[in-house]
């Protein structure tokens, strides 16, 4: 199993680095200028949904998140998500194939306090606080940032409405576009406290983080 995860890694990752959204750099949530002090990455979490019968494929996900502190006690979260169907991994190589469906990356901001771990001084317990800036990219449809928004950005957002006849999501052409504090709300999580290994620069995937689209 460990040998087919490392090659969902390298299609997953394969497939995110074309959304071309940046790396964090040391700009603390857009307004500071701190030097990254550590980057902290977590385990790949797989998901697998069967569509069938209805469809005659299946969808295996990838998530990752990604933990990067700046000198200036702020961060940057990054969670990334990659879906494919008919996935197809080669028994005797490292070969993987499948469909690429939809990607996506969410960049969180925000500021952080931290401490040595009373118990094992390779760990750093790290309480990250409530982002104040998000940019995403979403699948290369569209592209958001909190602190640079305009109502493209807001339109895209705008929760989808259920037809009652069909079931499928349908989008409200004249619906009010979100105001950036309407999609930071939405898409926030409270303070949170993780634990990083500074020895090994991981952490465990936390579903408190919430990959959003």
């Amino acid at each position: 199993m460990k040998k087919y995860a490392k090659r969902l890694t390298a299609l997953a990752l394969a497939a995110l680095m074309v959304l071309s959204l940046a790396a964090c750099g040391g700009n603390g949530g857009g307004s500071g200028g701190g030097k990254v002090t550590g980057v902290y990455l977590s385990p790949a979490q797989l998901g697998y949904s069967n569509m069938r019968p209805q469809y005659n494929y299946y969808l295996t996900t990838f998530d990752q998140q990604e933990i990067t502190l700046m000198d200036d006690n702020t961060y940057c979260l990054i969670l990334s998500s990659a879906c494919f169907s008919a996935l197809e991994l080669a028994e005797s190589t490292n070969d993987a194939k499948g469909n690429e469906r939809t990607n996506y990356i969410t960049k969180f901001y925000g500021t952080y306090t931290s401490q040595v771990n009373d118990l094992d001084e390779d760990l750093l317990d790290v309480t990250l606080s409530t982002p104040t800036r998000v940019v995403s990219s979403y699948d290369q449809i569209y592209w958001l940032d909190t602190d640079n928004w305009n109502d493209d950005m807001g339109k895209a957002v705008i929760p989808a409405q259920i037809d009652p006849s069909t079931g499928a999501a349908v989008a409200d052409p004249n619906a009010t576009p979100w105001t950036a504090e309407q999609y930071l709300e939405s898409v926030a999580y409270p303070e949170t406290t993780v634990q990083l290994n500074t020895k090994t620069a991981s952490f465990d995937f936390t579903p408190g983080f919430l990959v959003q689209g």
